[in-house]
């Protein structure tokens, strides 16, 4: 591709899966209008990104200059990265459990990090030097937004309401997006054009622990966020000689005509020396084969972040992340509810928890004495209910504390009047 060849650089490639496996996992036939489709009859359709670049592609200058801009400390070597995440679900699906989410934290470090799934090294994948941090959990029943696809109203009332920092954060959604998408990104040029669009949608169900297999380790989110860093498809470009204008503008990852399908071993799509780097986090292969990011590619996410996102590689920032890590690591609870209040002789006491932890829920007396013990051990995330029974205490007043993992997070005044 010509460097002053406006162009759309992101091909939405058609994985098919026959029920929760690959329908094939050979190179894919090539269909009308340069979508990819499976043979396959029947199969489930799975389309692996829909993120779009619009206009010319955006180059950097090659690993070498990158590095010496490092060098004289024009450009970040990785970053540190808020993450926010914003689940959204629909009736009873969607609402996915925190292990899940801390799960995606632990692979997009692990994966920009050189390491696979398991945390074990892999041999020639760069260490990127970016590190992912949970600040924020949030969730929200709404069908629509649930249901968002790339470029729509919901996606834009979504991340309106719900974007968080996106100048100097990740917002990362989770939804069930239409059409079969797993997932879409923007890029970090257009920042300062999309404000509170800016972030990563991935598939609920993509996460590890999700239903989606064989896209539900984690990798839809590390090749989003490999968009969201600044780098393309290693398809994007196709074939050429000069990988400056054609490819996906890295020069140590061999050309790429197609996409990959499934995890296929040999594929070789253009002249240039190089199997095609089905291993790439931005190819379009199954989860399992994906396990790393190119030195290349990782001077070119350097510049594009310190360029267009310079906030992330600010050590200033840093007190920050940690103090947001440390809020959203706490376990929570909110919502402590007594009802009836003033009672004789039995309430009812809710809350509910945002994530597992070790809960007391105790009743003082006016001289601060423990008078009832209604929660003292590790309980789930959600909500909870129990029952306070004051037959043995006499009529006045209370108070009621929730304690999650050491701290107050709740107190209450109960009146009990016989």
């Amino acid at each position: 591709m010509n460097r002053s060849t406006p162009a759309v650089l992101s091909a939405v490639v058609v994985l098919s899966l026959v029920g929760m496996g690959i329908a094939s996992a050979g190179e894919p036939d090539v269909g009308q209008g340069g979508r990819t489709f499976s043979l396959v009859p029947a199969a489930k359709v799975i389309e692996r990104c829909g993120t779009v670049d619009k206009g010319a592609p955006k180059n950097a200058p090659l690993e070498e200059e990158i590095q010496r801009l490092m060098a004289a400390g024009r450009v970040a070597a990785g970053g540190v990265i808020p993450v926010h995440v914003h689940v959204l679900y629909s009736g009873n699906s969607g609402n996915i459990p925190q292990s899940w989410i801390d799960a995606q934290i632990l692979v997009l470090n692990r994966n920009y990090a050189g390491r696979d799934y398991n945390g074990n090294l892999v041999p020639g994948a760069s260490n990127t030097g970016y590190t992912f941090v949970l600040a924020s959990v949030d969730r929200t029943s709404n069908r629509k937004w649930f249901g968002m696809g790339p470029g729509t109203g919901n996606e834009r009332n979504a991340k309106n309401a719900l974007s968080i920092d996106p100048t100097g954060s990740l917002n990362l959604y989770t939804a069930n997006p239409g059409g079969g998408l797993l997932g879409w990104s923007t890029f970090p040029w257009d920042l300062s054009q999309n404000g509170k669009l800016d972030g990563v949608v991935v598939h609920y169900n993509s996460l590890p622990g999700g239903s989606l297999a064989p896209y539900n380790l984690g990798g839809t989110a590390s090749h989003e966020v490999g968009h969201w860093v600044g780098l393309y498809h290693t398809f994007q470009g196709g074939c050429g000689s000069d990988c400056t204008t054609t490819g996906d503008l890295v020069c140590d990852t061999p050309a790429e005509q197609t996409a990959t399908s499934g995890c296929p071993s040999g594929k070789d799509t253009c002249p240039a020396a190089g199997l095609d780097p089905i291993h790439n986090y931005m190819d379009y292969s199954t989860d399992l084969c994906y396990d790393q990011f190119t030195t290349g590619q990782d001077a070119r996410a350097d510049f594009m972040m310190s360029t267009y996102r310079p906030i992330i590689g600010s050590a200033a920032r840093i007190g920050t992340i940690v103090a947001m890590a440390a809020k959203a690591a706490a376990p929570t609870a909110f919502g402590l509810r007594v009802s009836p209040n003033p009672f004789n002789p039995r309430t009812k006491v809710e809350f509910s928890m945002a994530r597992e932890g070790n809960v007391t829920l105790r009743v003082f007396d006016i001289q601060g004495r423990t008078v009832a013990t209604i929660v003292n051990g590790r309980i789930s995330q959600g909500p909870h209910s129990y029952e306070m029974n004051g037959d043995h205490l006499a009529s006045g007043i209370y108070h009621m504390q929730l304690r999650v993992d050491g701290n107050v997070i709740a107190k209450q005044r109960i009146t009990l009047l016989k």
